[in-house]
């Protein structure tokens, strides 16, 4: 294994080695350690070192690529990485580095997707507390920023769901009908059964 060429990616901050035909990136602090030339032939545990550091490059730029559209928690990124074939190594570093810079953020984000869910897409309290749960956010961070919302806001959304939902037939049919739509929403039964109660007197 022969260094044929060494170039640079100001864009990556990157130094990246072409070797027996293909290329790899690693850092400059690893380039100047290894201090590594062209025609260089390369043993195989500073290959191994070449490999693991390209390999986290990849990992570390695919995952900024992915946080660029939308910003993602610590679990997504780690999923969006081993589904993409990362090692666990990798995978970790990714994730140590993107935390140490404060790209990813998992408090951050349940404060933006508590008010987004809540204030656009109106979504209920249990609704917004499941689909956070299945991201792998701690409870105690989903309730922090649940508490934002009171019971009154809960109340004005489902009330607003249930008089769309009963399209101005005030039966015990479509009572039944509104009733599920609400609990299918995520709605608290004691919210429900307010709103319920206030619309089909």
């Amino acid at each position: 294994m022969i260094i044929e060429a060494i170039d640079y990616s100001d864009k990556y901050n990157l130094v990246i080695l072409r070797i027996s035909g293909e290329d790899f990136s690693i850092s400059y602090d690893l380039y100047n350690n290894l201090k590594l030339n062209i025609d260089d032939e390369l043993d195989f545990d500073i290959y191994k070192l070449i490999l693991n550091e390209d390999e986290f490059n990849r990992a570390k730029n695919f995952a900024l690529g992915k946080i660029s559209y939308a910003q993602k928690t610590s679990f997504e990124i780690e999923k969006i990485l081993k589904d993409n074939n990362f090692s666990n190594e990798s995978i970790q570093k990714t994730i140590d580095f993107l935390n140490e810079y404060g790209i990813l953020n998992d408090e951050l984000f349940v404060k933006s997707y508590v008010s987004d869910k809540h204030n656009i897409s109106k979504w209920a309290k249990n609704k917004i507390r499941y689909s956070l749960k299945a991201k792998k956010i701690s409870d105690e961070l989903i309730e922090k920023y649940l508490e934002i919302i009171d019971d009154e806001q809960e109340y004005e959304k489902a009330y607003n769901f249930a008089l769309k939902k009963a399209k101005n037939t005030f039966n015990i049919e479509n009572k039944q009908k509104v009733y599920r739509y609400l609990a299918g929403k995520g709605f608290e039964f004691d919210i429900i059964n307010k709103v319920v109660g206030e619309i089909f007197k």
